[in-house]
């Protein structure tokens, strides 16, 4: 789109607006880094006994603490519990420490060796200059009397990534060629969205195809359940038939306000299992009022009135630049999907597990309060449960090594966006939205989005380097074998 106002509410016919791939290394959410232990802390002491790399991303230290170590740790945690535990014939406060080690020692002992795991891993952290992306974690302990604690404690880190092999590749992507007559369509189509409607001289005339109309709706199940997210009340509808369903919408044609009629829809979905159910649906349909389509005169004040155009040449020309826009984002995120895959593949190494679980956390949330607030489930749009978390955990994995690779290539070449990179992203903003620069700083400073900001720029930087230093070539196909090769993919 353009810095200036927006002259279509829907995109281009056949086109698609898609996030350019790069933009996917946006930080992802991740888990609390390892607490740098404070200078106030006791620190137990510890001797690290061996260390070894385990899959995701973890280094495992194998560790020893002094018996005596637990054991005083183990005492506070009885005395704390002493406080506040009811035992029957003790007041409060009052309970022996050897009873309550007999009740609850086995508990006790193992908070005491998380504590001391966290606390050891912490040193650890810091003594080594880890760059750890979660707290320290206990994975084994082993405890004999008169013996020193054996530890294992797993602290997960950022990979430190050495990326190779991103520049000098050859990546040929398919895009659909041009078709004549799209901006001309894209103009009457404006023409339509900024029709009116109008009451009839006849306030008994019928519907009919092109008309809009005011109703009501509800909807109900095979079991004549009411389907609240389908009813609706008094609702303008500008074109019934881009609406409501088509045997709905027909079954309307004809009828006149005031008048009541109910129509069977058979819908398909998919069940758990990836098969197909029909439920049948049952339309109660009241017409309340019908309006005439209006649609203005297509001519240069009709531009004047839907944007800052001269002309409606200038509205023509605005929108060949906005479809010029368009099809080059959408060979940059063709191309950058090329790019990253190939990256991705020739530089292996483990995604932090605790990151993916964040990303693949946020992703899953989002996505279940989208569904729900349409009143759609998984399965209705074709996707069983365990197919959909499976994706979410390859596509949260996807996510965090873009982010990592993007960062190292950055780290590597020297790429990150300035100061004054953000002042200009700031000017075009302010622009766009006819608002002073020091405004929208404002915003972005009280949001805490101003190194979020800076960030994106530097993502996008990164990626301009990634598409200079690389050969893409662009085939053009057909539009129609373009769209049934990605419904192809869609459905692998």
């Amino acid at each position: 789109m353009t810095d200036n106002e927006n002259v279509q509410n829907t995109p281009p016919e056949g086109e698609t607006v898609e996030n350019s791939a790069a933009e996917e290394a946006q930080e992802p959410e991740t888990a609390q880094a390892a607490p740098v232990p404070d200078e106030a802390e006791e620190k137990y002491p510890y001797s690290v006994r061996e260390t070894r790399d385990e899959e995701g991303s973890v280094k495992r230290y194998v560790v020893e603490v002094e018996r005596s170590v637990l054991d005083e740790k183990l005492q506070g945690i009885l005395k704390d519990l002493r406080k506040t535990v009811m035992i029957d014939g003790f007041r409060p406060g009052k309970a022996p420490l050897q009873l309550l080690k007999n009740r609850f020692g086995k508990d006790a002992q193992e908070d005491a060796l998380k504590d001391l795991a966290t606390n050891v891993g912490g040193q650890i952290v810091t003594a080594d200059s880890l760059d750890a992306v979660s707290e320290p974690q206990l994975h084994e302990s082993k405890v004999e009397e008169g013996q020193p604690v054996v530890l294992e404690v797993d602290i997960e880190v950022r990979p430190k990534i050495d990326a190779t092999e991103y520049t000098d590749g050859e990546y040929e992507i398919e895009m659909p060629k041009a078709e004549e007559g799209v901006v001309e369509r894209q103009v009457e189509q404006i023409c339509q969205a900024n029709a009116t409607y109008e009451e009839p001289e006849d306030k008994e005339k019928a519907f009919e195809k092109g008309d809009g109309a005011s109703v009501d709706v509800e909807v109900v199940d095979s079991e004549g359940k009411r389907i609240e997210s389908l009813c609706q009340e008094n609702v303008f509808m500008r074109d019934p038939f881009a609406t409501l369903l088509p045997e709905v919408a027909q079954a309307m044609v004809g009828k006149k306000p005031g008048e009541m009629f109910t129509q069977e829809v058979e819908r398909t979905v998919k069940n758990r299992e990836g098969g197909d159910v029909t439920h049948k649906d049952t339309y109660t349909v009241t017409l309340r009022e019908v309006k005439l389509k209006v649609v203005p005169a297509l001519d240069d004040e009709f531009a004047k009135d839907v944007g800052d155009f001269e002309n409606l040449e200038a509205l023509r020309k605005r929108i060949q630049d906005d479809l010029n826009e368009q099809r080059d984002r959408q060979k940059r995120q063709q191309a950058m999907e090329k790019i990253l895959d190939h990256i991705i593949e020739t530089n292996p190494f483990a995604a932090p597990r605790t990151i993916v679980a964040a990303q693949e956390y946020q992703t899953i949330m989002r996505d279940s309060n989208q569904l729900q607030q349409m009143g759609l489930s998984f399965q209705d749009i074709g996707l069983s449960s365990e197919g959909y978390l499976e994706q979410a955990r390859s596509n949260a994995e996807r996510f965090v090594k873009i982010n990592l690779l993007i960062n190292a290539i950055g780290e590597k070449e020297k790429i990150e966006a300035t100061d004054e990179d953000v002042d200009k992203e700031i000017e075009r903003r302010a622009e766009a939205e006819g608002r002073k620069p020091l405004a929208i700083r404002a915003r972005l400073e009280a949001e805490k989005q101003l190194e979020g900001l800076k960030r994106e720029l530097t993502v996008q930087r990164v990626e301009d380097f990634l598409m200079a230093k690389n050969q893409i070539t662009v085939k053009e196909v057909d539009p129609a074998e373009a769209k049934k090769a990605e419904e192809g993919e869609e459905k692998a």
